[in-house]
Formats: C-alpha cells, sequence, structure tokens
C-alpha cells in the first residue's frame, strides 16, 4: 500500500514537474530600452500582440543592452526590441560603450529576427546658421562623440557618407545622449547637434530659437559611403509634415531600422512562432505605437539587415515567401564574416 502511494505521489510530481516546465517555456521575455524609448513602445506593442494572439506571456524588460548581452545568451529574454546598427555593433564585436571596434574574432551569437521601420537620424543646426547640407559641417563642430556606442557610432556613419573626416574636416563635441545636444547646440557650444526626428528636447529648441535637420546629397555615392561603414544606412527623403520637427523642406537623411534580435541559443520553434504571431497578425500593431505604423508594409527581412537572421525566423520567411535568393545570399555573406 505505502509502495503504490510512494509511486502514484512520484507520478504526481513528475506530471507537475513537467507541466511547470511546459508553462514556463511558454513565459518569454523581450528587452527594450528605457520607458519613453522607441524600443520600448516598439517591444511593448510586439509583447500586446504576441499575448492577445496565442494567450502566452511576453513580458517587457527595460535593460541596457550592453550590460544585459549575457542574459539573452544565457536565455533569461529571448529577444530584444533594438535598432539595426545595435545588432551590427553587436555582430562586430564593438565595445558597446565606446562604439569603437575590439580586436574580438570571436563569432557573435546575434541574430536578427524581424525588421521594422526605417527612423532617421542626423544634425539638427540653427535656421540662423544658414547651414543647409551636411557637408557645410566643414570646418564646424558637431556632437559625434557620445556616452552610448548608439548614437556615437551612427553619428560617424553619418559623417562618413558626407566624406567628412574627424579631427580634420569638423571637430567632434562630446555629449551625453543625443537630448542633452539640444543644450549645446542652445548654447552655443557646437554647431551642429545629432539625433533622430523624435528628440523632445529639439522640438522645444525649435520653438524657442528655430532649428533645421542638414540634408544629405541625394546620390548613390553618399549612400555607399554611408553603407560601407554600416550595410543598415538607408536613404530617405523627409517631407515637411505636421509633428516632424526640423523639415522645413525636402531633405534627405540616413535611416536606421527598428529591429528585433534574438541569440543563436534560443531555439528555432520559439523564434518561428513568435515571427509566424506577429507577421499573421500585423495590422493590430499600428494602434500600439507610431512606431509601428509602418511595419504591416513593410519586408520583415531585407538587405538592409546588419546581422544574420535566426534560423527559426528565416524557416517562417521561406514558409510565407518572403525569403529571395537575394537575401539568402546576403545572409550568408554576413556569416561568413567570421569564416
Amino acid at each position: 500500500m505505502k509502495r503504490s502511494l510512494l509511486c502514484f505521489l512520484i507520478v504526481v510530481v513528475l506530471a507537475l514537474g513537467g507541466a511547470l516546465s511546459a508553462g514556463a517555456a511558454n513565459n518569454l521575455r523581450i528587452a527594450s530600452g528605457a520607458v519613453g524609448t522607441v524600443s520600448y513602445a516598439v517591444a511593448s506593442g510586439l509583447a500586446a500582440v504576441y499575448q492577445t494572439h496565442t494567450k502566452e506571456t511576453l513580458e517587457v524588460l527595460t535593460k541596457e543592452i550592453s550590460a544585459s548581452l549575457p542574459e539573452l545568451y544565457d536565455g533569461r529574454y529571448q529577444f530584444a526590441a533594438q535598432f539595426n546598427n545595435s545588432g551590427h555593433l553587436i555582430y562586430h564585436n564593438y565595445n558597446l560603450r565606446t562604439g569603437e571596434p575590439t580586436d574580438n574574432k570571436t563569432p557573435s551569437p546575434i541574430r536578427l529576427v524581424m525588421m521594422g521601420n526605417p527612423m532617421p537620424a542626423g544634425f539638427l543646426v540653427l535656421r540662423s546658421s544658414g547651414m543647409t547640407k551636411v557637408t557645410d559641417l566643414k570646418g564646424k563642430r558637431a556632437t559625434t562623440r557620445f556616452s552610448q556606442a548608439s548614437p556615437h557610432f551612427w553619428s560617424n556613419v553619418n559623417m562618413a557618407a558626407a566624406g567628412l573626416v574627424p579631427d580634420k574636416d569638423y571637430t567632434p563635441i562630446q555629449s551625453t545622449n543625443p537630448p542633452s545636444t539640444a543644450q549645446l547646440l542652445n548654447d552655443g557650444l557646437t554647431d551642429a547637434a545629432f539625433g533622430g526626428i523624435t528628440v523632445p528636447a529639439f522640438l522645444e529648441l525649435d520653438v524657442a530659437k528655430g532649428v533645421r535637420y542638414l540634408s544629405h546629397d541625394p546620390t548613390p555615392e553618399v549612400e555607399a559611403r554611408g553603407r560601407a561603414s554600416f550595410p543598415g544606412a538607408m536613404m530617405l527623403r523627409m517631407e515637411p509634415a505636421p509633428g516632424l520637427v526640423g523639415i522645413i523642406e525636402p531633405t534627405y537623411m540616413l535611416a536606421n531600422h527598428n529591429v528585433v534580435f534574438s541569440a543563436t541559443n534560443i531555439p528555432d520553434d520559439v523564434v518561428y512562432n513568435f515571427v509566424k504571431v506577429i507577421w499573421d497578425n500585423r495590422q493590430d500593431l499600428v494602434p500600439y505605437s507610431a512606431d509601428l505604423a509602418e511595419w504591416p508594409a513593410l519586408p520583415p527581412a531585407n538587405t538592409y539587415a546588419a546581422a544574420p537572421f535566426h534560423p527559426g525566423a528565416i524557416r517562417y520567411y521561406k514558409e510565407a515567401g518572403l525569403w529571395s535568393d537575394e537575401m539568402e545570399k546576403w545572409n550568408q555573406q554576413l556569416l561568413a564574416i567570421y569564416k
């Protein structure tokens, strides 16, 4: 009798353990920047749509990516909403605090899952400066050194696209982050402030003094120089519109995609199911954030990808007819960097 009872209890414990493990597998996490950032808005919208259509949990975590990569690599979170250039920096073993390349030749396990909308960023100046093009920054001061890797790297890509060399063609100015550059510009400590078109501090400066974004020359050579520094650099023509600060005439800016990435250790099925749920229900993303409004109309995999795609994502894209021969070639070129 006692032996039978013991066997019964063992079976119950094993069953409960299996149920708990299965439940834990459905509790996914997606990392993002701090509340109020673009990546947080994107992650929150993705999580809401995923949970609505699966009844599973996708928890949004606010994580500083340079400090939390080990957590992704050991599976404590499965996805991260970031910018494409962050994936590039990680995949190419840049120092995520300085934005400078390292000597590390170890293959990075970062993998892209989905690409979203391109986000333009560039150099903002006072309208009274008389400057209209990025090349007008020759001999000027510009914020291109930041304590965060992403804007540090991205601002230098913009300068490289314009053919300008630091310390030779312009004077780099140090800043904490893009919003703080507005104060430097206001105080006359820089001639140009680098940042995206959604920075609230730029709106305040526009109201106070009037600002404009500098335009790149819309030539293949400019975009080619940008892509040589960062393969995700996309040239966009921005038109004046309500809410667009600093766009007072057609302006050509380099853009950097919102993306979702994962890692090689995350199971293929987990990534496949995430991509399938999001893409099959992509119209549901639109109400959650202006940054998600374009996602339904954009290809989730394209050759502006700056890191290879996860096999689970590729599996879905092939099934859905979204993976071209061109994409396969581009993905293989990225993988071959470490071969």
